[in-house]
């Protein structure tokens, strides 16, 4: 275990001389040696404030509290025989704070509901709230609405905003079987749940959904303007202007800020004036109920909410400490700044802005916009089976698929049908040319279909209902596939449709495609069309599963002009270009070991993971040519080591077994950091040197 930071070395001292800060170090019912040097113990107006957090330290989960100036750790929320304290959030002023009492001896986060505490911010004074009350998932529970209001999800799972000095409470979100529960950002706006999607609150409509950032924990700031929450496994740590709905890292994971080997973290909060960011942080482990973390806090630039500071420790211990809040006294001339996050990497926009005109339905990339209307509700992709977002942010399909939400389909099938025409466009790229299955579906099967797209070998046909087709709609062939097309060679291909009754025109990479050189007659018009399920690598009703990639995907309710479609693709093509590469290859390889894949209780609160497995290379199917071999590229009779997925969405998925000969695409795990956020079990005996490769998916055999 790295050395912690105990205060009351000179040097230490004068670290946190430097930003303000003194926070002590002292194991439970001991004095540090910082409480101990009356340097330590020196008040001042810009280190007056205290951390509360949750610590397992003394046996059971007690909310504990240090001064920032140092001092004794103590707790401060009483002994309760078979509970455990959670949840602490302290009021605005740092005055009064609450927590919830759980059920103890918990190992998970589970749906328990339990007794809401207020308390004075020293411990005194400690009363039930409420009887009956529950957290969203992980361990937020309550939002301050300021000092004599506050909104928390009560034991039926509805959110209520509670007013303190009359005891009258409103229902914000009614109840919703299955959901996590609901908290409000100050505003009444924007509400989280352990799933940081930020939705928007609509007064008469409730909650309407947004696309998940990624990761867990998220908490507003006191004012309502920011949130913070851990966007992956392990950090980084992000914020996000609520108004603005731009976001920025902190916090990277194992960021230089924080002590060597300490550069896993969780549970972020921000202190009133957001001056100050409290993080938990571990060497590495992960389980939320055993792992040894401890709270940070770091000095932040109120310019842009980044690191002004090294972390310092609070009060370390080999216990579990955890979710913490925390303030600061107001200091002479810090006003109100409003951070203005560091610049993002620019959209990729389209040229054209009429091009948008008709838009009906868009996913361009797991990290793009995919709204129709500026500042509106991006589209919303439930992935099933094995499917994720790949480097490139596209649909990665390994025969799992995506889904669309069920209103997306509504709405699109009213757009269309209402003119009778559309465009749709997509960049794709299989996993061979040996592919049979549907890559986007309008359907709810064979029988009830608007449209289906599919690949059969080397073809992509599109299946369109019409008031002139059957109903399993009229099959065309609108383009065939370069030898280059799969996806092991790296080199997508952008397809684009249009109808008007009657006429059906193909695009592939902004040409006129080979197999459709001229329009095909396709009587009819959409009239037959109805609400169907919206989904990708996958029709319902059928046994086919597509593999390979899409993305910049969008359907307008028009056909596109010639013009407009060379816009378009020219867009498409500037992005592909833009791409950073990485050295892809096709082996065919036979399992030698395994990783075993972890619980779900292991990983908690994730649904996620990753494992590691080792393979003997038996041929290369596609990198260099024969007889040469570049730089790092495995041999025949080498062993590799392959990262693949293990856990999606809840289920644990199949894996090879011994002996297996497989053949997949592979690129370095390291040029994966789409994958970072995620949890992964290596449980293979060290190894030195060599690359650690993640598995794309099946292959074809030259």
């Amino acid at each position: 275990m790295p050395p912690r930071l105990l205060i009351g070395s000179a040097v230490a001292l004068a670290v946190l001389a430097a930003i303000g800060l003194r926070l002590g170090a002292s194991p439970a019912g001991e004095s540090s040696a910082a409480s101990a040097s009356p340097a330590a113990n020196r008040s001042s107006t810009a280190d007056a404030g205290y951390v509360v957090w949750e610590s397992n330290r003394s046996g059971a989960f007690r909310i504990w509290r240090q001064d920032l100036a140092g001092g004794q750790a103590r707790a401060i929320s009483p002994d309760e025989p078979g509970r455990d304290h959670c949840c602490a959030k302290l009021s605005p002023n740092g005055s009064r704070l609450i927590y919830l009492s759980l059920p103890g001896g918990a190992r998970r986060y589970g749906p328990e509901a339990g007794a809401l505490h207020l308390v004075d911010a020293d411990g005194g004074r400690d009363r039930v709230l409420v009887p009956s009350a529950r957290h969203y998932g992980e361990h937020r529970a309550a939002v301050w609405w300021g000092e004599d209001e506050l909104v928390y999800i009560d034991g039926r799972n509805a959110t209520q905003r509670l007013r303190l000095s009359t005891g009258a409470t409103a229902e914000l979100v009614p109840p919703v079987a299955g959901s996590e529960g609901w908290l409000v950002a100050p505003g009444g706006r924007v509400a989280t749940g352990n799933t940081p999607t930020f939705a928007d609150l609509v007064a008469g409509k409730g909650i309407q959904p947004r696309a998940s950032l990624g990761g867990c924990q998220p908490a507003f700031s006191d004012d309502g303007r920011l949130a913070v929450w851990s966007a992956g496994a392990g950090g980084p740590i992000d914020a996000l202007d609520l108004a603005t709905r731009r976001s920025w890292t902190i916090l990277e994971k194992g960021d230089p800020h924080l002590p060597a080997g300490r550069g896993y973290v969780y549970f972020p909060m921000l202190s009133q004036d957001g001056s100050l960011l409290a993080v938990g942080a571990s060497t590495g482990e992960h389980d939320h109920f055993r792992a040894d973390y401890d709270i940070f806090v770091l000095e932040l630039d109120p310019a842009t909410l980044l690191p002004a500071s090294a972390a310092q420790a609070v009060a370390p211990h080999p216990a579990v400490d955890r979710f913490p809040d925390l303030y600061r006294s107001p200091r002479a001339g810090a006003g109100t700044v409003t951070p203005v996050p560091p610049p993002q990497r620019p959209e990729n926009s389209v040229d054209d802005a009429a091009l948008r005109r008709g838009l009906a339905f868009q996913w361009q990339r797991a990290d793009a916009d995919n709204s129709l209307v500026a500042g509106g509700t991006s589209e919303i992709l439930q992935a099933t089976g094995l499917a994720w977002t790949d480097r490139h942010g596209a649909l990665a399909l390994g025969g799992g698929s995506f889904a669309a939400a069920a209103v997306t389909g509504d709405r699109l099938a009213a757009t269309l049908q209402a003119k009778h025409q559309l465009t749709l466009a997509v960049l794709l790229a299989p996993a061979s040319l040996a592919e049979q299955g549907a890559l986007i579906a309008f359907s709810d099967g064979p029988r009830a279909r608007n449209l289906v797209l599919r690949q059969e070998g080397d073809r992509i046909l599109l299946d369109l209902r019409t008031s002139d087709s059957p109903k399993e709609g009229t099959s065309v062939v609108v383009a065939r596939l370069p030898a280059n097309a799969a996806h092991a060679s790296n080199t997508p291909t952008h397809l684009l449709l249009t109808f008007s009754p009657g006429r059906l025109d193909a695009w592939v990479d902004g040409t006129r495609s080979s197999a459709a050189a001229e329009t095909i007659a396709l009587p009819g018009d959409l009239f037959p069309w109805r609400p169907r399920a919206l989904t990708f690598g996958a029709e319902p009703g059928s046994a086919g599963r597509w593999h390979g990639t899409l993305a910049e995907i969008a359907v307008w309710n028009r056909p596109l002009a010639t013009a407009e479609i060379a816009v378009e693709a020219a867009r498409v093509r500037h992005l592909v270009a833009g791409r950073k590469s990485a050295a892809r290859i096709a082996v065919e390889m036979r399992l030698r070991a395994t990783s075993p894949v972890p619980g779900l209780d292991e990983i908690s609160p994730y649904r996620e993971a990753l494992a590691v497995d080792e393979f003997e290379i038996v041929r290369q199917l596609i990198g260099p040519p024969p007889g040469t071999r570049a730089a790092g590229t495995p041999a025949p009779g080498e062993r590799i080591r392959v990262v693949r997925w293990a856990i999606l969405d809840g289920q644990t998925l199949g894996a090879p077994t011994a002996a297996t000969t497989v053949r997949r695409t592979l690129e370095p795990f390291a040029a994966q950091p789409q994958l970072e956020s995620y949890y992964l079990a290596d449980r293979l005996p060290p190894q030195t040197g060599g690359t650690l490769y993640f598995d794309l998916g099946a292959t074809a055999v030259p």
